[in-house]
């Protein structure tokens, strides 16, 4: 019976809590609830108190058909109220059990659910429990609801015979009500019997607690399901989660991966690769804790916390940088501390130019030469001379010229003009070039604006214009007495109207204007000369022809030899033509078609004072040559016509005579940037020369030379090497140049300019230059020993070409290079540079012996003879730094022993030859001493199984202490010890027994010489004697 009853009360309870999911609340009912209050700080939940179970007593009767299940949805009419049973008073204190009394079918199901007296606090349980009432208040009422539904005599889903229900289960929106199994069935993320719980994946994986749909992992789990168990540590970069447990990559240890088996992790400083740190730049040490400085500074500043304070002269993160002085003034670069000064400076600093004394400011500087301004000559034109030697017109006062009577300008080669031109214009060559608003020959004679344009004469500056035209220059016109009314003006012109003439209009018209051949007086035609009549329509002619012609309808056709209107004049000759000039002759020639009896020439010069003469011709002829004339003059020459002793107008022309061409000009000598010019002297009366020089291949490159009348040669400086120069020397008469006497000449090619050796080294040295300044086709380079002449090198370079690197060379050895430009088969002038190379560095530099305390260093000898080797050494963390000498071995190798260093330090050690005050370039290595041992080991107390140890710590950095002890029977344990240890208690020793200890430094893989002593442990309890042996 009992099994029974167990099997129908579980049956029983599953059952409620399938029909519980109707959503059907009707009715609670709870016993002995009171309030829980464990703690004043908790939450304000109503619970039984700590001393008292709750217990709670329900009976349910419940109706159900045995013929049929519920298999129709239930949807309550809206109108449904679901009646509440009121709850007896005789149930408030008591148990209660209902029964229904409705037949067969009746099922009594009786729920009692106790909760135990409370244990111990639930502090932390306290929304749990409550969460548990309140659910169980929820089944209570459904299932107290569902009761009271199914009273009747239709049972819980009479439905299927009435079509009615009395409840509406509303599933919360989350699901649909299912008829065949009275419940709601959930749509996915919801769950419950009303679906009223979200649903949390996977129910948490048992792992964490489910809060409005998310899970709330426990401690130590993690995801959306709470399915992954999670690390306590980060394990960082260096490792991963697996199953709760950091798994670390090698080399890396500890619960969060982040400890290497280095020591203090190389504090990140650098990465542990075989338990020994591998540190980044710029720090150094076992652990990565010393700062370096970079090459040590190269000796040439401190070093402070890693950073290098170079000293002067020096920069660069290790000083091995040169500065240069002023950084070369921006006019160079800075190559290794020496500045390559820009072209056209030089000194340290580039400040200077490269002429002397800047020229004195008085030329200016070519490729390092002074072409001086006019008046001064000399390296530097600090010497005062006087311009084309006052043109021998004048006497040369301190680079001035004092010009003679009727002479002016720098060099006396100007004409004076008269009165200074009265200060109102410029003398130019002797005449005056008035300024604006004066004229005449000396500017004396105020003139007109336009000169009055033609219409006025000019009065004391002022136009007095002629009548019909006015303003300042006379540049307005009008009409005389405003054509008085008889007509309009147009452009200072009467414009009449019909009947009226004249300037004015104030005249009548005449018959046909009178043809135009006559002018009329007050409507009469007063005929011109040849014309009469009414109208002057009839022709006569003038003077009768003069008796030398006859007159054809008023035109006179004059005899032969005659023209003009009235056959008055002679035929004058045409086409005056110039055929040839030479220094004393001058060909002419021109046209006639009459017959004349003769032709008359003169000829003039033009220069005040000239005399004039004439020759005369055959009128046959219409050529001739003027004779005996002289060279370098201009002549007017006029040619007339002679008939009958008449002579006609002349044809006239302006010839000057040709000055001779100079001869024998040739070339004295050829330079870089001059040549000397010499030529034949002339035995005419002339002013001087012009000597000119042109680069044939500018433009605007002519030179000009006036030199004076007994020179004959000349020396032009600052001329472009490698350039070809036409040179012209003409003679100068009057102004007058005469034909050119011409040369081409090519000046030589200059060679490399600035040369410098830099860089040199015992077996190297870098030749510089500067590029010619003529267009060259290469550089030709050749070196060798001074001691050798013989012995040289020769290399062609491009002419782009600026610097050549040497090689092969011998140490402490001194050269000679020269440098010249080539270009064809024509070489420059060689330019010479000397230099010495240094002296080499020892090599081979190698570590052969270390200790705690010393270093022994071992090298091949230099090349040179060297009288000494310098070691300069000093520790990488910063610190003194030493130097030696040593004397090179007596063969090809040096060996020397650096003592007094500290132990377990890394140290920079250069090794340079020295000879005289000259010292090669360092060869370097760095060495690391050995650690030192502990000191002063001893046994302080002995017991029977103890023995106290102490020492004091070496110099060195340590990590740990490694303490082995051996008994005499053979036992050996062995401890590690802190760096910072300086004792050790050893116990569970063996009485009476005698111990050998030793202890070793230790830091990273390296371990220092072994410190020992022998002691014996006491017997019986009597403190026994030590013995020490160290």
């Amino acid at each position: 019976m009992g099994i029974k009853g167990f099997l129908l009360g579980f049956m029983t309870v599953t059952l409620l809590l399938e029909i519980s999911t109707a959503g059907l609340v009707k009715k609670v009912i709870r016993h002995r609830r009171d309030a829980l209050s464990p703690k004043q700080t908790q939450e304000n939940i109503t619970l039984p108190r700590s001393d008292q179970p709750v217990v709670f007593n329900h009976v349910y009767n419940i109706n159900v058909p045995s013929t049929s299940l519920c298999s129709v949805d239930l949807d309550a009419p809206g109108d449904t109220d679901l009646k509440q049973k009121s709850v007896p008073m005789d149930m408030q204190n008591s148990e209660h059990m209902e029964h229904t009394m409705d037949g067969d079918n009746q099922i009594v199901f009786t729920h009692r659910i106790n909760i135990p007296k409370q244990a111990c606090g639930c502090n932390n349980q306290l929304p749990d429990i409550k969460n548990i009432l309140s659910r169980l208040e929820m089944l209570e009422s459904e299932l107290s609801s569902l009761r009271e539904q199914c009273s009747g005599g239709t049972g819980c889903c009479g439905a299927q015979i009435t079509g009615e229900v009395s409840t509406k289960p509303f599933c919360n929106g989350h699901g649909n009500w299912s008829t065949e199994t009275c419940s709601c069935i959930c749509e996915p993320g919801w769950k419950g019997p009303n679906c009223t719980e979200p649903e949390c994946p996977n129910d948490c994986q048992d792992q964490g607690r489910c809060v409005d749909g998310k899970c709330e992992c426990f401690e130590g789990f993690g995801e959306d399901d709470c399915s992954s168990e999670l690390c306590m540590l980060d394990c960082g970069d260096y490792g991963h989660c697996v199953e709760g447990f950091c798994l670390c990559e090698d080399g890396f240890i500890g619960e969060d991966c982040a400890q290497t088996n280095c020591l203090n992790n190389c504090l990140g400083r650098g990465r542990c690769v075989e338990d020994e740190c591998v540190c980044d730049e710029p720090w150094t040490g076992f652990d990565c804790s010393e700062l370096i400085c970079p090459n040590d500074c190269y000796d040439r500043g401190r070093c402070v916390n890693g950073t290098c304070f170079c000293e002067e002269g020096y920069t660069g993160e290790d000083c091995g940088e040169l500065t240069c002085p002023s950084n070369c003034n921006n006019r160079g670069m800075c190559v290794n501390g020496q500045c390559v000064c820009q072209i056209g400076y030089s000194e340290e600093d580039c400040s200077m130019l490269t002429c002397p004394k800047n020229c004195n400011e008085r030329g200016h500087c070519f490729n390092g030469k002074c072409i001086c301004d006019p008046g001064y000559e000399g390296k530097d034109c600090s010497i005062l001379s006087c311009p084309d030697n006052c043109s021998n017109r004048g006497q040369c006062v301190n680079g001035e010229c004092v010009c003679d009577v009727g002479f002016q300008g720098e060099g006396c080669s100007e004409l004076s003009c008269a009165n200074n031109c009265q200060d109102r214009g410029r003398c130019v060559n002797g005449k005056c070039i008035c300024n604006k608003g004066y004229g005449g020959e000396d500017c004396s004679t105020k003139t007109c604006p336009k000169d009055c344009m033609g219409r006025g004469e000019c009065v004391d500056g002022k136009c007095v214009c002629f009548v019909g035209f006015s303003g300042k220059s006379c540049g307005e016109l009008t009409c005389p007495n405003d054509c008085l009314d008889q007509g309009r003006c147009v452009n200072g012109q009467c414009v009449c109207h019909k009947g009226f003439t004249g300037e004015d209009c104030s005249e009548k018209t005449c018959p046909k204007n009178c043809l135009e051949r006559g002018y009329c007086v007050d409507g009469e035609c007063v005929c011109y000369e040849g014309f009469t009549g009414l109208d002057c329509s009839m022709l006569t002619c003038p003077e009768n022809c003069q008796n030398q012609g006859r007159c054809d309808n008023g035109v006179c056709v004059c005899d032969e030899g005659f023209l003009g209107e009235d056959c008055s004049e002679v035929s004058p000759p045409k086409e005056l033509a110039v055929e040839e000039v030479s220094p004393e002759t001058v060909d002419l020639s021109w046209k006639n078609e009459m017959r004349v009896t003769e032709y008359l020439i003169t000829y003039v010069p033009t220069a005040v004072g000239g005399l004039e003469l004439d020759m005369r011709v055959p009128g046959d002829q219409i050529m001739t040559t003027i004779k005996e004339l002289e060279p370098g003059v201009e002549y007017l020459i006029s040619v007339y016509a002679v008939l009958n002793n008449k002579k006609s107008l002349p044809v006239s022309a302006r010839v000057a005579t040709h000055l001779p061409e100079p001869e024998g000009l040739k070339f004295k000598s050829v330079r870089e940037t001059s040549v000397e010019v010499e030529w034949d002297p002339l035995d005419i009366p002339f002013d001087g020369w012009n000597l000119i020089f042109r680069n044939t291949k500018e433009e605007d490159g002519e030179i000009l030379n006036s030199l004076g009348r007994p020179e004959t040669t000349f020396e032009q400086s600052g001329l472009g090497p490698g350039q070809e120069y036409e040179v012209k020397l003409e003679v100068v008469k009057n102004n007058k140049r005469g034909p050119p006497a011409s040369q081409n000449v090519v000046t030589m090619i200059d060679a490399p300019s600035q040369v410098d050796v830099r860089d040199v080294t015992d077996s190297t040295a870098l030749v510089t230059w500067s590029q010619p300044v003529a267009q060259v086709h290469g550089v030709s380079i050749s070196y060798g020993p001074s001691s050798n002449p013989a012995d040289r090198s020769v290399v062609e370079l491009s002419s782009s070409d600026t610097q050549y690197h040497l090689g092969g060379l011998s140490p402490d050895t001194q050269y000679e290079v020269s440098l010249s430009s080539r270009m064809s088969e024509q070489s420059s002038i060689p330019v010479f540079q000397s230099f010495l190379t240094d002296l080499d560095a020892p090599k081979d530099l190698q570590t052969v012996e270390l200790t705690d305390e010393s270093i022994t260093l071992e090298w091949k000898n230099s090349q040179a003879p060297v009288e000494n080797y310098r070691i300069k050494y000093g520790p990488l963390s910063g610190g003194e730094h030493g130097e030696l000498l040593f004397p090179p071995g007596p063969l090809d190798t040096t060996t020397a022993k650096i003592t007094g260093l500290r132990p377990g330090t890394e140290y920079g050690m250069g090794v340079t030859a020295v000879n005289d005050e000259r010292e090669s370039r360092p060869t370097t290595t760095n060495a690391v001493t050995a650690l030192d041992a502990p000191k002063d080991l001893a046994v302080t107390e002995v017991t029977e199984t103890t023995m106290m140890l102490q020492w004091k710590r070496p110099l060195a950095k340590l990590d740990s202490f490694r303490l082995v002890y051996v008994s005499a029977d053979g036992h050996r344990a062995e401890d590690v010890l802190p760096g910072s240890s300086e004792s050790r208690l050893l116990r569970g020793l063996t009485a009476g027994m005698l111990y050998t200890v030793s202890i070793i430094a230790e830091r990273g893989r390296r371990t220092s010489l072994p410190r020992t002593i022998s002691a014996s442990t006491g017997q019986h309890r009597r403190k026994s004697s030590r013995h020490l042996n160290e």
